[in-house]
C-alpha cells in the first residue's frame, strides 16, 4: 500500500472537455505522488504514463454500476430541474474515494477540472492531513461543503481499534447503495459528504464506533466569497487552480 497518492474520476467525454488539462498540468508540474483515476470506459482509452493509474470504476465499484443503472431514468429527469438534484452525476465521486482506501494511507481527491500549477512539496500534504485527522476539507458553513479538493486518512483507529475510515465510508457510499441521497436536501457527493460528518461530529463523544473522529477545515469561508473558496486560499491556490468547469 501506498503512503499517498492523487485520486480523481472522470469519463471519455469529460476528458476531452476538460480533465485532459488535469492530466497535462500533472505531468507538467511532476507531482511526487501517484495519480489514480477512475473512469467508466475502456482504460485504453487514456494518455499513458509511469505515474498514472487508470481504474475502471464500475469493475472496482459493481455497487457504483447498480446505482447508476437503478436511478439514471430519475436522475435525467431530476437534472431538469436542477443540477443539484442529479444524483448519478455525482455519485461517481463517492465510489471511486471509498476505493482508493485499497490503494493509499492518505490519498486526496481532486475534481477533473482541477489542473495543477506547480508541484506542491511533500511537507504541504503533512500539514494539510496530519495522522490524527480522518478527513481535511474546504467547509463552507451555512452552504455545503466545496468537495473538489479532499483529503483522506485510512490510519485514525477508533476506541473499538477499528479503522474510522471503513465506518465512515460505510455510512458515506449508504447513501448510494439504498438511495437514501433521496432524503437529503440536495443530491450532490457534498450534501453526502456533509451528512456523514455530521453524524460522526455528533455521536465522537458517544460511541465507541465513531470516536477519535477528527476533521481539518481549510481554507477561510466568507459568504463575501464567492463559492469557490479555495481562490482565496494561500494554501492551496499557488499549486491549484479549481476551474469549477465553467472557467
Amino acid at each position: 500500500m501506498k503512503k499517498k497518492i492523487f485520486v480523481t474520476t472522470f469519463n471519455h467525454s469529460l476528458f476531452e472537455k476538460y480533465a485532459h488539462k488535469l492530466i497535462d498540468s500533472y505531468i507538467n508540474t511532476e507531482q511526487d505522488y501517484e495519480l489514480y483515476c477512475y473512469v467508466e470506459d475502456d482504460i485504453n482509452l487514456y494518455p499513458k504514463d509511469k505515474k498514472i493509474y487508470y481504474l475502471n470504476l464500475f469493475t472496482e465499484q459493481p455497487q457504483c454500476f447498480q446505482f447508476v443503472e437503478r436511478n439514471k431514468l430519475k436522475s435525467k429527469e431530476n437534472s431538469q430541474i436542477s443540477y443539484l438534484l442529479d444524483s448519478v452525476r455525482f455519485s461517481y465521486k463517492v465510489f471511486a474515494q471509498s476505493d482508493a482506501r485499497k490503494y493509499s494511507e492518505k490519498f486526496f481527491y481532486i475534481d477533473a477540472d482541477i489542473e495543477f500549477l506547480k508541484k506542491i512539496p511533500k511537507e504541504w500534504f503533512e500539514e494539510c492531513l496530519p495522522d490524527n485527522i480522518l478527513l481535511s476539507v474546504y467547509d463552507r458553513l451555512g452552504y455545503y461543503s466545496e468537495a473538489g479538493f479532499v483529503g483522506f486518512n485510512t490510519l485514525p483507529l477508533n476506541n473499538k481499534k477499528q479503522k474510522l475510515s471503513d465506518i465512515f465510508f460505510t455510512q458515506y457510499t449508504n447513501y448510494y447503495n439504498y438511495d437514501l441521497i433521496y432524503s437529503l436536501p440536495a443530491f450532490t457527493d457534498c450534501h453526502a459528504l456533509d451528512a456523514t460528518r455530521s453524524r460522526f461530529i455528533f455521536l465522537k463523544n458517544y460511541t465507541d464506533e465513531h470516536s477519535n473522529y477528527n476533521e481539518k477545515i481549510l481554507g477561510n469561508w466568507s459568504y463575501k466569497q464567492n463559492l469557490n473558496v479555495m481562490d482565496h486560499d494561500n494554501f492551496i491556490n499557488k499549486y491549484i487552480k479549481h476551474k469549477k468547469g465553467n472557467k
